[in-house]
């Protein structure tokens, strides 16, 4: 038994102990004076996909005998020209060697005592996402100890009405926040982060909502809302919410339509509720009015849904700035119905996705907010990123577990998450987008150096010009299978068949150049009109039923390099027209087939032949 099963295992014995230490004070991320009945609840699924697969054809899927060193692929699916009210970036994809790379940002010094909020090197029919994540979470709040969030000084934290200037510290406080939910009201606690000047002033330019996640609690992203407050020169307010709906109020939970809409409402006419509670942590002063809504996971989905809610109600000032989802997740129509809500005018919806992992439902909403704002910016995912990596550095208890039931969060991804959705949401605040912003952003399907990370800008799944993918590829990378342990000189011939079919010819040889050779001739057809996902067999004629086993999940514009796939992502092949390439291209087809959701180990395969 692996060491993650031992972990599941672990969880589920302390699943019990943990709802009863919450009976009575609401789910781990509900605040006490809520009295919500809670319940761990999870969502089973067994298979995940390349992140690009937006389709639905996920019945019966069948694993075929091909070797996708076998067959075809890809230009990206979106219209021509943007509309014309737009101020976004262009949408045509990037050469893979035209690379923009990230230098670390200077932090300014905080009044809070020293926290270090780099990543740690720690190795509807509805029902709840993230099935494993909340019963870790749930024991996580039990055995970790919430960071004491100390009410501000005396006299309280003044507001200026003078130009910010540079930001010296966060004060944080604590408050009850009464949030209208349909004819009740929901009082919960909410955790504020003042961003203060010389004397302890604030002239912040505007508030940040930021939601926790499914099971979460508000202090698991402490480290996150600092970094906010001080990189933004934003006021951050972390409310705690119910993550299960209870008897006595069946809409107060973080994915009820009813709280998502009562969310909105806080940020409506005079902003009463919100002035009240910061007032009561300290605050002095009348809030902000422009603001951004945040959230992980499903409070990323709540973010999105609130803004959509916000948009459309007669009562708003229009002074939502934008959207910005931290690996955001919520049931299917959530997100495009909010979409649509915030396109009549349009409002910014960005994402720092994680590749597909349960914790994101395989990036469900990810493909839907790509497919619904194709000709638009709407974020990037990071290379091997984890569910997880916005809330890295609050907690070490929380930083710990929430890696052991999701995945590890490498070096350098917390600090990329920080510096992307810093620089968005400043551009956010000055009016400034894509085109003009100082923020990171690019071209669809942009490979983005980010210091010890990398990110890859969001795009639909390659469109594949059959012809041009035919041709010799050579294989430069693999998850090795049991025939091709030791193989060298690996490549892929494909052809056109008389019959419409592909023919597929594979070959290399054995442990060395002109060693033992490898030979085996298939036959490839696609099963979709995008012509990236094909059935290949060696084995009798190839079928064009769905899903295929032969999926091209990224692919270069001028078909100088592919990334072949599955369904399951288990499989992997990097596929380039030259023989060999360099150390630097080779990461970076590694980090391409790490965000398209490959998840098997690839190791490199040998062409002696070239050297």
């Amino acid at each position: 038994m692996t060491s993650r099963n031992i972990g599941y295992w672990f969880f589920a014995a302390g699943a019990g102990a943990c709802i009863a230490l919450s009976a009575g004070h609401g789910v781990a991320a509900a605040e006490p004076d809520t009295g919500e009945d809670s319940a761990s609840r999870s969502a089973d699924t067994n298979s995940a996909g390349p992140a690009r697969d937006t389709s639905a054809e996920d019945e019966g899927a069948t694993r075929g005998d091909a070797d996708p060193a076998s067959a075809p692929a890809s230009t990206r699916e979106r219209d021509d020209e943007p509309d014309e009210d737009e101020a976004e970036a262009p949408t045509t994809r990037v050469k893979h060697h035209k690379l923009f790379t990230l230098g670390q940002s200077e932090e300014t010094e905080s009044e809070e005592p020293a926290e270090d909020t780099a990543p740690r090197e720690t190795t509807d029919h509805r029902r709840s996402p993230e099935p494993l994540a909340p019963v870790a979470l749930n024991l996580m709040s039990a055995l970790a100890k919430p960071e004491r969030l100390e009410p501000v000084d005396t006299p309280p934290v003044q507001t200026l009405s003078a130009p910010a200037g540079v930001v010296t510290g966060v004060k944080t406080g604590r408050a009850a926040l009464d949030i209208p939910i349909g004819d009740k009201t929901l009082t919960t606690r909410a955790d504020w982060y003042f961003p203060t000047q010389g004397g302890g002033s604030v002239a912040a330019k505007g508030v940040i909502y930021l939601q926790h996640g499914f099971f979460g609690s508000s202090f698991f992203y402490s480290a996150l809302a600092k970094n906010l407050a001080q990189r933004t020169n934003s006021i951050v307010v972390a409310p705690n919410l119910p993550s299960l709906p209870s008897l006595r109020c069946g809409g107060c939970w973080i994915n009820g339509v009813s709280t998502q809409k009562g969310v909105a409402a806080l940020f409506l006419r005079d902003e009463g509720a919100l002035n009240h509670s910061a007032e009561a942590a300290g605050f002095s002063g009348v809030l902000p009015k422009d603001f951004v809504l945040t959230g992980h996971s499903a409070g990323g989905g709540l973010a999105a849904a609130a803004g959509g809610y916000y948009a459309v109600d007669p009562g708003t000032g229009g002074n939502l700035r934008g959207v910005v989802m931290f690996d955001g997740f919520t049931f299917g129509g959530v997100v495009p119905d909010a979409l649509d809500r915030l396109d009549k005018p349009y409002i910014p919806v960005y994402q720092i996705a994680a590749p597909p992992q349960l914790g994101n439902f395989f990036g469900a909403t990810t493909s839907e907010l790509v497919r619904e704002r194709p000709n638009r910016f709407v974020g990037v995912t990071l290379a091997n990123g984890s569910h997880v990596d916005s809330l890295i550095g609050g907690n070490f208890l929380v930083d710990f577990f929430s890696q052991l039931v999701t995945r590890r969060s490498p070096p350098g991804n917390t600090e990329a998450v920080y510096t992307l959705a810093d620089g968005w949401i400043n551009d956010l605040f000055a009016g400034r987008g894509p085109v003009d912003g100082t923020g990171i952003y690019g071209a669809p399907d942009q490979y983005i150096v980010m210091g010890d990370t990398a990110a890859v800008v969001l795009s639909p799944a390659p469109v594949v010009d059959l012809d041009s993918y035919l041709g010799t590829w050579f294989e430069v990378g693999s998850v090795k299978q049991f025939f091709s342990i030791g193989l060298v000189n690996t490549k892929a011939v494909y052809s056109p068949n008389l019959d419409g079919s592909i023919k597929v010819e594979n070959s290399g040889n054995y442990f060395f150049d002109n060693g033992p050779e490898s030979t085996i001739e298939g036959a490839a057809l696609p099963v979709d009109p995008s012509n990236n996902k094909l059935n290949v067999t060696f084995f009798g004629k190839p079928k064009a039923n769905p899903p295929g086993n032969y999926w091209i999940v990224d692919l270069d514009p001028n078909y100088q390099w592919a990334i072949v796939s599955d369904r399951s992502g288990l499989t992997g092949f990097l596929l380039t027209r030259e023989q060999t390439v360099s150390d630097a291209f080779y990461q970076e087809l590694l980090d391409r087939a790490s965000v398209y959701g490959v998840r098997g180990r690839i190791t490199p395969t040998r062409q002696p032949s070239a050297e």
